[in-house]
């Protein structure tokens, strides 16, 4: 007699186990375990992957919504220092070399 054919189904005590499912370990009947990509997988296991894909792509949509508040924030910041070159522009040149400040010019 297998080892595996001494194992009990987690689900069913009743029942002897014919596979194991290779992500969580535990022994399962026939009706327990489904194929899925090649292997047999239990439910739960079955089910935390495809929960895994979902948090894949939401991690997928917050990595682009940060790069595109990053790339906000570059732009925003670029266009407050144009603004304050343009008003640097505007201050007249007495005033950088110095002459405005010497009294009876």
């Amino acid at each position: 007699m297998s080892v595996l054919a001494a194992r009990k189904c987690e689900r069913h005590p009743a029942r002897e186990a014919v596979a194991r499912c290779p992500s969580c370990q535990d022994h399962f009947c026939r009706e327990c375990v489904v194929e899925h990509a090649g292997q047999l997988l239990c439910a739960d296991c079955l089910a935390r992957q495809a929960a895994g894909k979902k948090t894949e792509s939401r991690a997928r949509w917050r990595r682009l919504g940060r790069m595109s508040r990053l790339v906000a924030a570059v732009f925003l910041l670029w266009i407050v220092f144009y603004g304050f070159g343009q008003f640097l522009k505007t201050i007249p040149t007495t005033v950088h070399e110095g002459t405005v400040w010497r009294p009876g010019d």
